[in-house]
């Protein structure tokens, strides 16, 4: 484990006991609002290069392992990249989200994937509900 989650907010549709985050920052506000979000069932902090737990996709140079994986009540994967709002329009994050959207365009609506810029977190809520590629 990396940073197990040490904070006051008790999170409540984490699948494991144990969280793998840190109790402040961006990251942790993110998962909180994916805690709070009535369409999610579960969700894990994907932790990297764990063969037998991590939910990767590939990049042209190695694999990307998005921040969040969440089951929905309806039986479908929201996948959520979280990027702070300076580094959201570079090349490697440019990258993830063409990935991101291809792997969702290809899952027959079973798989929903967003980066939402910055702490704009009613984008995750508006992709859940719409189940379509945000034009941003």
């Amino acid at each position: 484990y990396g940073t197990l989650y040490q904070g006051a907010y008790k999170f409540k549709k984490h699948y494991y006991l144990q969280v793998d985050l840190k109790a402040e920052g961006e990251e942790f506000e993110c998962a909180q609002f994916l805690d709070t979000l009535p369409e999610v069932k579960f969700w894990v902090r994907n932790i990297e290069r764990r063969p037998s737990h991590s939910f990767w996709l590939p990049t042209s140079s190695d694999k990307f392992y998005p921040d969040f994986v969440c089951l929905l009540s309806d039986g479908r994967f929201l996948v959520v990249e979280y990027k702070g709002e300076d580094r959201w329009s570079n090349d490697d994050s440019k990258e993830k989200r063409d990935i991101g959207g291809l792997w969702e365009a290809r899952s027959s609506g079973q798989c929903l994937f967003v980066m939402p810029k910055g702490k704009r977190f009613d984008e995750i809520a508006a992709k859940i509900k719409s189940g379509h590629p945000l034009k941003v």
